[in-house]
């Protein structure tokens, strides 16, 4: 189950504009899913969003690895931003609550 948005959220968490002007050309709203499966019990979640040009994603999710923060397969594919030649990739970690 997916808990998904209303486009006027989305815009405005990814669009630097308050999308007042409706003559004004803007890219469709990436809607991501941000509850896909249920916490367990006690469980807590955390995302980390990368948010760039498709090699700088790549670099950074590489120099991470590198450093021992995250797998590389634990990213998410990467998805297209709201602005043009910009993609998004998405890490999601969960642990028990302390």
């Amino acid at each position: 189950m997916l808990e998904m948005f209303d486009a006027p959220i989305a815009r405005s968490f990814l669009t630097d504009g308050d999308g007042n002007g409706e003559d004004e050309i803007r890219p469709l709203p990436l809607i991501l899913p941000l509850y896909v499966h249920p916490l367990a019990p006690g469980q807590e979640q955390m995302r980390i969003l990368l948010i760039s040009s498709p090699t700088w994603v790549t670099e950074t999710i590489h120099d991470l690895h590198a450093r021992g923060f995250a797998d590389t397969n634990d990213w998410s594919s990467k998805l297209p931003g709201a602005n043009p030649g910009e993609v998004v990739s998405i890490l999601t970690r969960r642990r028990q609550r302390q």
